[in-house]
C-alpha cells in the first residue's frame, strides 16, 4: 500500500470538486481525505494500492465546467493506514454552506444560459419551419398549377379527339362516296363487274 499528498490547483474550490474526488476514490478503491486549503487549492491524501493510486491521480484531472483542473503536485509518502474510506475534510460550517451556495448559484446561472440557448435556437427553429412551410405553400401552389394545367391539356386533348374523329368521319364519309361514284363509272364503262 502507498500514499499520495497531491495538491491540486486551478479551479477548485466552490464547484463541486471535492464531491467528484470521493466518488472517484471510492471507484478506485483509494482511502483518504480531500480539503479546501487557503487559497485555491485543494489537498489530498491518498492511501491504496500503486495501480489504484495510479488511475486515481489520472481521473482528478478533471476540466468540465464548471471544474477546471490546472496542475496536480503530487508527493509519494509512506502508509499510514488512518482511513478506512475516503471522506471530504470540512471547514467551518458557515464556510462550507457558503461554498453550497456559491455551487448552487454556478449552477444555477449554468442552468439559466443553457436554458437561454435552448430557447434561442427553439426560435430559430420556427423561424426555419416558418421558412420551410411557405416554401411548401409554394410548391403546392405550384402543384396546383401545374395540376390546372394538366387537366386544361388533357381537355384540350380530349376536344382534339373529337374535332378529329368528326374531321376523319366526314372526310372518310366523302372518300367512301367518291369510290363508289369510281366504281359505278367503271361497271357502267364495262371495266369492273
Amino acid at each position: 500500500m502507498d500514499r499520495l499528498n497531491i495538491m491540486v490547483s486551478g479551479d477548485v474550490q466552490r464547484v463541486g470538486y471535492r464531491d467528484r474526488v470521493t466518488k472517484i476514490a471510492r471507484s478506485c478503491n483509494i482511502v483518504g481525505i480531500v480539503r479546501n486549503c487557503e487559497g485555491y487549492d485543494v489537498e489530498i491524501i491518498a492511501e491504496g494500492r500503486e495501480e489504484d493510486l495510479k488511475d486515481f491521480s489520472s481521473a482528478i484531472i478533471i476540466d468540465e465546467d464548471p471544474i477546471h483542473v490546472e496542475s496536480l503536485k503530487i508527493v509519494s509518502g509512506n502508509y499510514e493506514g488512518r482511513w478506512k474510506y475516503f471522506q471530504i475534510e470540512r471547514g467551518d460550517p458557515d464556510e462550507e454552506l457558503g461554498e453550497r451556495l456559491d455551487t448552487a448559484l454556478t449552477y444555477l446561472v449554468r442552468i439559466d444560459t443553457n436554458s437561454r440557448h435552448s430557447v434561442d435556437i427553439g426560435e430559430k427553429m420556427l423561424v426555419k419551419q416558418d421558412s420551410m412551410l411557405e416554401k411548401q405553400d409554394s410548391m403546392l401552389g405550384k402543384q396546383d398549377s401545374v395540376i390546372s394545367l394538366q387537366k386544361d391539356t388533357i381537355h384540350e386533348i380530349h376536344e382534339m379527339r373529337i374535332d378529329l374523329k368528326d374531321s376523319l368521319q366526314s372526310k372518310y364519309q366523302s372518300i367512301e362516296q367518291q369510290l363508289q361514284e369510281i366504281q359505278m363509272v367503271l361497271r357502267n364503262a364495262g371495266m369492273m363487274s
